[in-house]
């Protein structure tokens, strides 16, 4: 909490906003003392202050005078930064010493760290973006596919601020309407009676209901669907997950119970992105620490989009329809692996084909990690499967963070609330919660302890 408090300061802050060990390296600066910064280790060749949005060409020195660099600044004048704040934008030769130096004599002024996504949230203090245009900042820093880029460039831009916008208009003039006729409760007013009042209502909690459902294909557009890899121990999963991801990533033995512990890994196929889990095998055993990574396989399961069944067809079917009943996950969510082509017989497949796991899983491909027979057939099933996670009409808003759903959540329920309630004064009082409930949805102002809580999960210089 103590941390938390640090967004609420006017500090002078700084921090790197590159990775190290490329051509350049870039620091920000904001705050009150960026213009001290300017003129005491910044030698440009035009004054910085007086050409504000130019790249200049400077030496930066140290607070020494030493000079450090070689470098190109921009200085942006408050209010009309990023941040609302002067801001000084520094490129230097990405010198791991060169940035350390500066960054220490930075410190020597009493200009502090910054805290993870702090720019981003003085930005939203200061009424230069809407809490989610900032957070659509951090989705674009992590985004691995077409979809969500665009999914995110759109929260950017602000079109779905100004859709959210508008059902939050809408829930405002009822509560207004609803005010009113409690003000005016000795009058026959049919516009502000309950009854149409609570119709009013239905559309809008109708429309929350979507956003709240559209978590689902949201998230995985933006974080990726959710698989796991599962089968007997030695069906071949380590060396379907190593083939999949064309590396090594995965321990592959012929010792039984080699995965004990869940190994992820995300990977990209046809601009859908996949969380991939290569988990331990599924049997009976006695040692502690691979009945835990069993019991990590089941949750994995438990939690899966897709669940890849991996089957050496040389196994027991017995045994094989033990472990895919233990999963009880849903067939049309699965996808079977033949594994070992290059090794097992006709017969030994035949004899699979004949079990209730086989005849259970409607899809069903062969592969082979030797000779990679097969696995783009695999990934192209994986494909297929996954589009209906992920479909997206043009310009359809979908939630993408938990925070987003839970505020519309939260809302549905007093909503839902005030369609039950006996009076007007019962009814506007669940609006005034659901409208506080909706604030990081549709743009209101929240208390920085909350915005601090929130751009605490940023990553450092955004």
């Amino acid at each position: 909490m103590l941390e938390q408090t640090k967004y609420l300061s006017h500090d002078t802050i700084q921090a790197l906003t590159t990775a190290t060990g490329g051509a350049l390296i870039a620091i920000r600066i904001s705050g009150p003392l960026t213009r001290q910064v300017i003129k005491s280790q910044l030698q440009a060749k035009r004054p910085l202050i007086e050409h504000p949005r130019e790249m200049i060409r400077c030496r930066v020195k140290d607070q020494q005078g030493v000079w450090l660099d070689d470098a190109v600044a921009c200085f942006f004048a408050g209010p009309a930064s990023y941040t609302g704040e002067d801001v000084l934008e520094v490129f230097l030769h990405g010198s791991h010493f060169i940035a350390s130096r500066f960054l220490e004599s930075l410190s020597s002024h009493g200009i502090r760290g910054a805290l993870p996504g702090e720019f981003s949230f003085r930005a939203v203090r200061n009424g230069k973006l809407s809490l989610s245009q900032a957070q659509a900042v951090a989705d674009l820093i992590g985004v691995s596919n077409d979809q969500a880029l665009s999914l995110s460039l759109e929260k950017l831009e602000g079109s779905q601020k100004r859709i959210l916008s508008a059902l939050g208009d809408r829930l405002k003039k009822t509560a207004a309407y609803s005010e009113l006729g409690i003000d005016f409760s000795d009058q026959d007013v049919h516009e502000l009676g309950i009854e149409k009042l609570k119709s009013d209502l239905r559309e809008v909690i109708e429309e929350l209901q979507r956003l709240s459902e559209s978590f689902a294909r949201g998230s995985r557009i933006q974080d990726g669907v959710r698989i796991a890899i599962t089968g007997l121990p030695n069906a071949g999963k380590s060396s379907f997950f190593n083939a999949l991801l064309g590396e090594d990533r995965s321990i592959v033995s012929d010792i039984a119970g080699t995965t004990r512990d869940t190994i992820r890994e995300t990977l990209t196929l046809d601009q859908i992105t996949f969380r991939l889990e290569d988990t331990a095998g599924l049997r009976d055993v006695g040692d502690s620490i691979e009945r835990l990574g069993i019991e990590r396989t089941l949750r994995a399961a438990r939690n899966a989009d897709i669940l890849i069944f991996v089957v050496d067809p040389s196994s027991q079917p017995a045994a094989i329809d033990g472990v895919w009943e233990s999963l009880g996950f849903s067939p049309s969510r699965a996808l079977g692996i033949l594994a070992k082509s290059d090794l097992n017989s006709e017969a030994d497949r035949n004899q699979f084909r004949l079990s209730h796991c086989f005849k259970s899983i409607p899809r069903w491909v062969e592969t082979s990690a030797v000779t990679h027979s097969g696995m783009k057939s695999a990934a192209n099933a994986l494909v297929e499967i996954s589009k209906s996670f992920v479909e997206r009409s043009p310009g359809e808003l979908l939630l993408t963070r938990v925070d987003q759903k839970k505020s519309a959540e939260a809302a549905i329920e007093h909503l839902q609330r005030a369609q039950t309630s006996p009076s007007l004064d019962l009814f506007a009082n669940d609006l005034r919660q659901a409208l506080h409930s909706l604030a990081p949805l549709i743009g209101e102002t929240l208390p920085d302890d909350i915005l601090g809580m929130i751009f605490s999960e940023f990553c450092i210089g955004k």
